[in-house]
């Protein structure tokens, strides 16, 4: 859940759309608007703010949201920009934001962070298994002795994966500059995606390639009999529709300071720039899911039942 969740593969796992994610947050924002009732209907977008590494959004009850914005869609949106006119965003229903009304370069982002900024009520509401303060490494089942795949350099990720001893770590990362130490894990190629994917016993995937589009196709990579957690600020919506295609660990955050994490990407920053001052780090739990893995005993739950 760092902010490298732009470590993400490109090529054959980017999209040229969202289509590839869009049924995933349908089916979220139609959740929301079940859980939310009427009161949905009174909300509006307060601020907005496409940043360099993320795109923020505030809505009129204060809760705030969060989503990675693809490079891919930055340099698109130098030509999508000139091909008409914008919509003002700010003061928007968010009925209509949900509804795909927005219209722009940056509109599917802007939902995605707009379904974060609806989430965040219902992680304290006991509806999900939510644990907070630290990162989904601390759930040592789902990684000891195990042969994980890692679908972008997450570099503090990667070093606290090595403590815990895993059988064997494959890092998947589109950028070919980005380097890490060989004790870390091993690197194979974009072409050997789907291979390392098929071998794999657990696969992380970053928030990003919800973003991106890609992450229906990489879960369709992974054997059924695997452990699947999905990390980051921009899977920060309530996991439903997460949950039903069985991840079973979604490592995210809950804004607490909206007008200040919205400045700080005014102003270029990103997710490391935002924690401990803007938002906290949550896990939720798929239960039935850990459950049917056998993986329900990890160091994680014993800490928690002697607390």
């Amino acid at each position: 859940m760092e902010q490298r969740e732009n470590r993400q593969p490109a090529g054959m796992l980017d999209n040229d759309s969202h289509s590839s994610s869009r049924h995933l947050l349908d089916g979220t924002a139609q959740t929301l608007r079940e859980l939310t009732g009427g009161a949905i209907a009174e909300l509006r977008i307060e601020r907005v703010v496409v940043g360099v590494f993320f795109t923020g959004v505030k809505l009129s009850n204060g809760c705030g949201g969060v989503a990675y914005t693809p490079p891919a869609q930055i340099k698109r949106a130098g030509v999508e920009i000139l091909k008409g006119s914008s919509q003002v965003i700010k003061g928007m229903e968010v009925t209509r934001v949900l509804a795909g009304e927005l219209v722009g370069p940056f509109a599917e982002i802007v939902r995605l962070s707009t379904i974060n900024a609806l989430s965040v009520p219902f992680f304290n509401s006991g509806r999900y298994a939510v644990d907070s303060g630290n990162d989904i490494s601390g759930f040592d089942q789902l990684f000891s002795g195990r042969r994980v795949c890692v679908v972008g350099a997450i570099i503090p990720l990667l070093k606290r994966l090595r403590s815990l001893g895993t059988a064997e770590t494959v890092i998947i990362d589109q950028k070919e500059d980005t380097t890490f130490e060989a004790s870390l894990g091993r690197r194979v190629s974009l072409g050997q995606t789907a291979e390392a994917l098929a071998r794999c016993e657990t696969a992380v995937f970053t928030g990003a390639s919800i973003a991106n589009g890609s992450l229906p196709r990489l879960l369709a990579m992974v054997p059924a009999d695997a452990a699947i957690a999905v990390v980051g600020p921009t899977a920060g919506f309530i996991p439903d529709e997460l949950f039903r295609r069985n991840v079973a660990l979604v490592g995210t955050v809950i804004m607490h300071d909206s007008d200040r994490a919205l400045d700080v990407l005014a102003e270029g920053g990103g997710a490391y720039q935002l924690f401990g001052t803007c938002m906290r780090k949550i896990n939720i739990r798929n239960v039935k899911r850990i459950r049917e893995l056998h993986l329900a005993g990890s160091n994680q739950t014993k800490r928690r039942n002697a607390s």
